[in-house]
C-alpha cells in the first residue's frame, strides 16, 4: 500500500504548487509530500473535537480508524481468466 502524506496547515500557495506539480510529475519531488511503502497504519485524531477525514473521497466519522494489507482476501474479476489485464501506456 502506498502512503502519501501532506500537512494540512500548509498554505494555500503552496497547495496550489502542489496541485500544479502533478501534471508536470514533480508532485513527489515536493519536500512537503511524504510517500512510504507500508503494510498498515493508523489515524488518530487528536487535539480537536471534531473535523473532517475523507477515505477515496469519501467522508468517515472523525474518529480513530486503522487500514491494513490482508494478502489473499482479495479477488480481482476479469474478462480473462487467471488474470488481471489494464491497458498501458
Amino acid at each position: 500500500m502506498d502512503l502519501v502524506c501532506i500537512d494540512g496547515r500548509i498554505g494555500r500557495a503552496a497547495a496550489i504548487d502542489l496541485m500544479l506539480a502533478v501534471e508536470s510529475n514533480k508532485f513527489f519531488d515536493k519536500p512537503l509530500v511524504s510517500y512510504r511503502k507500508v503494510l498498515g497504519y493508523r489515524i488518530i485524531p487528536r487535539d480537536q473535537e471534531s473535523g473532517y477525514i475523507s477515505i477515496d473521497g469519501e467522508r468517515v466519522p472523525f474518529e480513530p480508524f486503522q487500514a491494513e494489507i490482508h494478502r489473499g482476501l482479495g479477488t480481482v474479476l476479469a474478462r480473462r481468466g487467471g488474470r488481471f489485464e489494464a491497458p498501458g501506456p
